[in-house]
């Protein structure tokens, strides 16, 4: 009996075991990164980017995003939170970085590390060790250009080292909500310990595009570094990606800045930010193919701009409310009155078909009580309309109705009023007490007067 219970658990205990091992084990495999030069992804044939029999975009992009660049809603989304090496689209963050903490005639010089460390086939300008180009130069290099040099060089000009500017990017990465990522290096050289996810690259874009510093370089499409204090020859920049040129079979007309990437590892990446009929879109391919990043690219931003139309999400007169209005009167609070309150203007967006008034979330923020005089068009509160956790807009809540301070000889003349009700009955009783008091000492009086004569009388 005892040998059948220490098998049971033993079993039970083996069992427990591996099943958690199991677990921990799958968890392993689903955070890491997908590696498109592997052989099975390498003898991946990719699809050419067209749309199914529903209008749908099917691309090539093993995973892919478009978020609203104003309000970050994620328009379409193909596996936008698995995890991807991202390559030179790193450099989204660290020109960010790098336009939010320095000036553009900052002056960078190169280390020794700048120049010969930054790995085999890195792409670069160039750069001589002591050579000094100022921020302005740097930023069209690493994002026209993708020089890997150039972001060494301005990590270690703004923190030290590339160590400390990761952990910096790190930080800003999360601020930004890019939270499956982390970041070892500012170029995007191939490190297993360097991954992001379109979403969150998208993300960081979202903040970049905000930046003219950033957007400067972000689009251009030829630049020239002068003669430097080591190099005595120009430097011409042409923009690597081929969805900015309109001569070119990849190009997109409503396109306003873009960032290439590529590892064997990565396979190709690509940011790109687009504008049309007032509407702003950021699309964020990985782990594709060549110039498939273009075709998937322009595919989606087709369908997704053809989402969008004029909503209406608030109407006036909607959301009324009640509230409580009051003034201060020797040093007390008292309510004055009330006024009624809603929402005046029509509230109407540019937004893709699935955010509606059936999607939407709207909460008011009101006071409990409003401080007298309240005028008619007043601001009293706020309504707050969200989609998924994003706030879309507020829209005022107006004051319907007035309410004015109360003169203080009214407030005087109501509380003496107020006394008087509450204390005449108590008066009142008072003289009914008095009054039947003189009655019974005036009817005891005459008794005795009337029991005297009959005294005499006998």
């Amino acid at each position: 009996m005892k040998l059948r219970k220490l098998i049971f658990i033993h079993i039970l205990l083996y069992t427990i075991i591996f099943n958690n091992s199991i677990k921990i084990f799958a968890s392993d495999i689903k955070k890491s990164p997908i590696d498109m030069s592997t052989e099975e992804n390498m003898n991946t044939v990719p699809p050419t980017a067209h749309s199914d029999e529903n209008g749908k975009p099917v691309i090539s992009a093993r995973s892919a995003v478009v978020i609203d660049s104003e309000t970050g809603i994620v328009v379409f989304g193909k596996d936008e939170h698995m995890l991807c090496y991202p390559a030179s689209v790193t450099k989204v963050l660290t020109c960010l970085i790098a336009a939010e903490e320095t000036d553009p005639d900052d002056l960078v010089t190169f280390s020794d590390n700048a120049v010969y460390g930054i790995g085999e086939d890195s792409s670069s300008i160039a750069v001589r060790v002591g050579e000094t180009l100022n921020m302005e130069q740097c930023m069209h290099a690493m994002l026209m250009a993708s020089a890997n040099d150039v972001c060494v060089g301005v990590a270690e000009f703004i923190d030290g080292s590339i160590e400390s500017f990761a952990d910096r990017m790190n930080k800003r990465a999360a601020e930004l909500g890019a939270v499956d990522s982390h970041f070892a290096n500012p170029h995007g050289y191939h490190d297993e310990n360097h991954y992001t996810t379109a979403y969150d690259m998208a993300m960081i874009a979202k903040e970049a595009i905000k930046n003219p510093k950033f957007m400067e370089s972000f689009g251009c499409l030829s630049y020239t570094i002068p003669e430097t204090n080591i190099v005595n020859e120009k430097r011409i920049l042409n923009h690597r990606a081929k969805i900015l040129y309109p001569d070119s079979d990849n190009y997109y007309k409503y396109i306003k800045g873009s960032k290439t990437g590529y590892t064997s590892q990565a396979g190709n990446t690509l940011i790109s930010y687009a504008e049309k009929d007032g509407v702003g879109l950021i699309c964020c391919v990985f782990a594709d193919r060549g110039t498939n990043t273009y075709s998937d690219t322009a595919l989606l931003f087709d369908y997704c701009f053809g989402m969008y139309s004029n909503r209406t999400l608030l109407e006036p007169g909607e959301q009324r409310t009640v509230i409580p209005v009051e003034q201060v009167y020797k040093d007390k609070s008292i309510v004055t009155g009330e006024t009624e309150a809603s929402v005046k203007e029509e509230y109407t967006a540019l937004l893709p078909s699935f955010v509606n008034r059936s999607t939407i979330s709207i909460s008011r923020d009101v006071p409990s009580r409003l401080d007298a005089p309240v005028n008619k068009g007043d601001k009293v509160g706020t309504v707050n309309i969200s989609y998924g956790g994003i706030l879309l807009a507020s829209a005022d809540l107006v004051a319907d109705t007035e309410v004015q301070l109360i003169p203080e000889n009214v407030l005087r003349a109501q509380e003496i009023k107020k006394m008087f009700l509450r204390y005449s009955p108590m008066v009142a009783i008072g003289v009914l007490g008095v009054m039947i008091l003189y009655s019974l000492m005036h009817i005891i009086r005459f008794s005795r007067k009337d029991k005297g004569r009959d005294h005499l009388k006998r």
